[in-house]
């Protein structure tokens, strides 16, 4: 999540835990809060009291689950920095996509591969998603799992980042040999 969004979505939450409060002190009498607020007619009708409390309640569930998002959501990055005492190493997720893409590509089972890392920059942990269309009618099962085994390898090969998670998504040649292509490009 970029510094950006969580700044939007803290200054939501202090804005919504705020009109919080004002609910419940517009609405219940409570001693301080309800003099500094507002001075308006407050109700003692039961219904709506309840109703307040139970609207406040959940909203304020709600704003706090965003705050905590906020403060314990990872930090994703587009790079990875390795540092030694020879210097920096910078690789950048598309260029370990890209190398990804020809490692799968390389073992001839499959075509049309589309790889996506996401990289957490604190536990240098990452998850792959790879998308790939099988050119023989084989056990998908077992072509699952050669899959994922060469993304594992290649990414400890590559950055020696763990891999937390690879899906896999096959689509058969079929589909895509029957749909039309488009006309070539003539230059």
């Amino acid at each position: 999540m970029s510094r950006i969004t969580k700044l939007l979505i803290m200054i939501v939450s202090i804005l919504g835990m705020v009109q919080t409060i004002w609910l419940l002190g517009a609405v219940m009498p409570i001693d301080y809060l309800s003099k500094a607020v507002l001075v308006t007619i407050q109700t003692s009708e039961s219904w709506i009291l309840i109703s307040v409390i139970t609207i406040s309640t959940i909203l304020g569930i709600g704003w706090i689950m965003a705050m905590l998002l906020i403060v314990l959501a990872p930090k994703k990055a587009d790079q990875l920095d390795f540092y030694s005492s020879h210097g920096k190493l910078t690789l950048s997720k598309r260029a370990v996509e890209k190398s990804l893409q020809e490692a799968v590509m390389a073992g001839g089972l499959v075509t049309d591969v589309d790889a996506h890392v996401h990289l957490q920059r604190k536990n240098r942990v990452s998850k792959v998603k790879l998308s790939v269309v099988e050119k023989n009618n084989q056990d998908l099962v077992e072509l699952g799992e050669r899959l994922q085994a060469i993304v594992v390898n290649e990414m400890k090969n590559l950055m020696d980042v763990p891999v937390k998670k690879v899906k896999v998504k096959m689509k058969p040649y079929s589909e895509i040999a029957n749909k039309q292509r488009g006309k070539p490009r003539v230059v």
